[in-house]
């Protein structure tokens, strides 16, 4: 987009650390721009690229919207921008579409989300930079920024609330630069501050005013998390701005003063919140919502009597971890050596929660050859109105899974990483966190004409199906995208000494039998699943502990971290264990989070010595010398949370994997 004129070299070091939200313009908002016609269109005479056009629904820094030509709050990009293509090409996979497809795939990327963006400056040009879109249906009030602290690894809360109303040192808002209004709000770890603050000489450093107290409000995350619909690396949250509203008119009822909470040493009560048990981070307040559910105690006793029959040999702690993953997440990937049983179990799992083979249960080898979705889906034909669906079946149980939403049906993908998973599997990955009543799999245009009436349109993905995938990590295998680690566990159980195999085997005469349970939908997703996951779930220490490791991985790359998708995916996990009749976990809540440490976090350090050896360590001979992250598990507060046997133990093998060839997987 053409400015007035070129914006000063301050202003455009600003907006580098500015980050802005938006949707897609619609036509009418594009009338009294002349040149643009469309909200995406082809660009240039050769049509070689595609241009968009973003309505922006934040705040725009006076400094530069009074270089536009048009008061309208329009910002375009392109795929001229080598982020843009690689951000359509992880998303839509760009460079497999035909020309002729790409302008529609863009728009429907686009359309109705909330976009996430930056901007580039370049002369007296302004150009959009993609972040990340959101599928969630814009806010037609808008949104406004509250930022986030960024703190150094050794500071604390308390760090951060002494500067705020101690002695008033200088704190950072690494994405809210000086060109924005100042602040209203400051929100950290479950806190939302109240605020007036006074720039200093850098552009993302402030400092709250001397003689204005600060205000708060504890115990957040639910109200706060509802009200955000787009965070930036947990420094920056978009805010719906009706909802802000109401948020002022609690403050003015209900917070406390900071000043008094330093003074006094104390912090009021809330009025009203004396008996809500979520605002409780105790231990034993968190250990006492646990309840005892007598079916999941006797699925879990048929699963580890059917696996033993069956000769899979994993640890107990390992089919309940495979399971509480399974019910509290719609994707769960197995991997580990070939010749362990991983298709084995996920089958298991299906047959002995009442599931046939070949029926509600369907094993589908994923072949190298898997390029797009169409190779497991199938395709439509436009010239005979015929929908071809794919060998696999998969649409054929999809359509029966949403005809019978009362039954359970599972679907294994074995040896899915054979081929590129981000690419033909690109569609679910997309609705693994869609509402459930928003969750369609669109198969072919609505308004396509269509003869075989079993095929329609649009199939929804309900919670009565479980996707399970198998993965073995070898040179023949592909690499599992950050953005498909965020939404999935990656099991690797523990292999069994073949002389524990063997007292196992010999004690059962009977292999054929696999004593079933039938498991209706109901019982799986809402019977046994402890509600919606929540950050009031987690202990002080175990927040303190994953802000902690954010910080360790951020500040080598900014697109690196703990999001708050996975510390809730984190949450979800550790309010699910199961209870034995005893009123005991059946793991230990240390060795479950301990898991999803190494499941959702360390799979996703990876790469060449530069970035992964100060993280995991490295080895000189026969000599482990550990790295940041192993420092951060063996410290106080990594023990206090748990002992961290398996993270240390994947820690050790990246730093052997990056002694030996030069990269960790």
């Amino acid at each position: 987009m053409k400015l007035k004129r070129r914006l000063n070299p301050e202003i455009q070091r600003k907006l580098d650390d500015a980050f802005f939200v938006g949707r897609l313009v619609t036509e009418d908002e594009l009338a009294l721009t002349p040149n643009f016609y469309e909200p995406v269109e082809y660009q240039g005479e050769l049509q070689d690229y595609i241009q968009f056009h973003i309505k922006c629904l934040s705040p725009i820094p006076h400094e530069l919207s009074k270089q536009f030509y048009y008061s309208n709050d329009i910002f375009t990009g392109s795929t001229a921008s080598d982020n843009n293509y690689d951000k359509f090409r992880e998303w839509i996979r760009i460079d497999y579409l035909p020309h002729v497809e790409v302008k529609e795939k863009i728009f429907e990327c686009l359309q109705d989300k909330l976009i996430v963006f930056q901007l580039s400056c370049y002369n007296d040009y302004i150009n959009v930079e993609l972040v990340q879109v959101e599928n969630i249906q814009p806010a037609a009030g808008g949104y406004t920024p509250i930022p986030g602290p960024q703190l150094r690894l050794d500071e604390t809360k308390s760090d951060f609330e002494n500067k705020l109303s101690g002695d008033r040192r200088p704190i950072v808002l690494k994405y809210y630069p000086s060109l924005f209004e100042l602040p209203e709000f400051i929100y950290y770890q479950g806190t939302l501050y109240h605020v007036a603050l006074k720039t200093n000489l850098n552009a993302t450093t402030y400092s709250q005013e001397e003689g204005v107290d600060v205000l708060f409000l504890e115990h957040m995350e639910g109200v706060f998390s509802n009200m955000v619909d787009a965070r930036v690396d947990d420094l920056l949250y978009f805010v719906q701005t009706d909802a802000l509203k109401t948020l002022k008119a609690r403050f003015e009822q209900e917070a406390n003063s900071l000043s008094r909470k330093l003074t006094v040493g104390e912090t009021a009560t809330q009025p009203g919140t004396a008996d809500v048990v979520q605002g409780d981070y105790s231990d034993a307040a968190l250990t006492s919502r646990y309840v005892f559910n007598e079916s999941e105690w006797n699925f879990l006793n048929l699963l580890k009597m059917n696996a033993r029959k069956k000769a899979l040999f994993f640890q107990d702690e390992d089919l309940i971890a495979f399971h509480i993953s399974v019910k509290t997440n719609m994707l769960s990937i197995i991997g580990g050596m070939s010749g362990t049983g991983k298709s084995q179990l996920a089958q298991l799992y299906g047959e002995t929660m009442g599931l046939t083979y070949g029926k509600e249960l369907l094993l589908i080898p994923v072949s190298p050859s898997y390029h797009e979705p169409n190779d497991v889906l199938g395709y439509y034909n436009p010239t005979t109105g015929v929908y071809h669906e794919s060998e696999t079946g998969l649409v054929r149980l999809l359509l029966e899974a949403e005809a019978h939403p009362e039954r359970m049906y599972m679907v294994v993908f074995d040896e899915m990483n054979l081929s590129q998973v981000e690419h033909w599997f690109s569609p679910f990955i997309s609705l693994l966190e869609v509402d459930p009543d928003k969750r369609y799999l669109t198969l072919f245009h609505a308004d396509s004409r269509f003869h075989d009436e079993m095929y329609k349109p649009k199939v929804k993905i309900g919670d009565n199906i479980i996707f399970v995938g198998t993965v073995n990590f070898d040179d023949t295998t592909k690499e599992f995208s950050d953005r498909l680690l965020d939404r999935t566990n990656v099991i690797r159980p523990s292999k069994l000494s073949f002389r524990e195999a063997y007292n196992i085997v010999s004690t059962f005469d009977d292999t054929t039998n696999v004593q079933t349970m039938e498991v209706s939908a109901k019982l799986f997703r809402e019977e046994w699943v402890s509600g919606a996951p929540s950050l009031n779930s987690l202990t002080e220490a175990e927040l303190t502990f994953l802000d902690e490791l954010h910080t360790l991985l951020n500040n080598d790359d900014s697109q690196k971290g703990v999001s708050f998708r996975v510390v809730l995916g984190i949450a979800g996990y550790l309010s699910n264990i199961p209870v034995n009749p005893d009123g005991l976990l059946m793991i230990s809540r240390g060795q479950a989070f301990d898991r999803q440490v190494e499941q959702r976090i360390l799979t996703k350090i990876k790469g060449f010595e530069s970035f992964v050896t100060p993280l995991v360590g490295s080895y000189s001979g026969d000599e482990y010398i550990e790295g940041d992250i192993m420092k951060l598990i063996r410290s106080e507060l990594g023990q206090k949370v748990s002992t961290f046997e398996r993270s240390a133990n994947a820690l050790k093998r990246k730093a052997k994997e990056l002694m030996l060839y030069g990269f960790a997987h």
